[in-house]
């Protein structure tokens, strides 16, 4: 599913930037000092660094969909946000920042995922792929962030995107066709 939507995301880059693979390199990996030293040409990075439950948007309803006597309930799916730090790595700083403000542009047009860009599991999300670009509160601490993967500090744009996942099937149940009603006096 996680590379379903890295594949997306790259996809997203690939069209509506537009970025062409043989100019520029899109990855996913940790960017440290060993990573840094391997590009053999400009790269955008997009390091998946936190998952987790967006509990704003939980819900225990769940969807009935009725078939005569049966029925199949859906729970509802449960809502992940997946934060990545998006980073541009270049030889040159006004190319860094030319490209960054590219993305940064873009990625603000599509608040959902365009459909023309999904891929895999993503096509079918039962819920539109919602992203936020740039939230104060969902940005990491920049020291720590970059202290921690041995690195020097680094411009990047934070990107969540929250996806529905479905961890249950859904599941046959019977329902009631009839209900008698008596009435009468005793």
């Amino acid at each position: 599913m996680i590379h379903h939507l890295d594949d997306t995301l790259r996809e997203l880059l690939r069209q509506k930037v537009p970025i062409d693979d043989a100019a520029i390199d899109i990855k996913f990996e940790m960017p440290n000092s060993d990573w840094e030293t391997k590009l053999t040409k400009p790269t955008v990075n997009l390091f998946l660094y936190d998952i987790r439950e967006n509990l704003g948007l939980r819900s225990n309803e769940s969807s009935l969909v009725r078939n005569g006597a049966i029925g199949t309930e859906t729970p509802a799916p449960t809502r992940v946000d997946f934060t990545y730090l998006i980073t541009i790595w270049t030889k040159d700083i006004a190319d860094e920042h030319r490209l960054l403000g590219s993305l940064l542009k873009t990625l603000l047009r599509y608040p959902n995922l365009p459909p023309e860009v999904l891929q895999g599991e993503m096509v079918n999300q039962s819920l539109p792929l919602r992203s936020w670009i740039a939230q104060p509160d969902r940005t990491p601490n920049v020291w720590d962030f970059w202290g921690a993967l041995d690195g020097r500090l680094k411009a990047g744009i934070s990107c969540v995107v929250t996806l529905a996942v479905e961890p249950f099937p859904p599941t046959e149940v019977g329902l009631v066709t009839e209900t008698i009603l008596k009435i009468g006096q005793k």
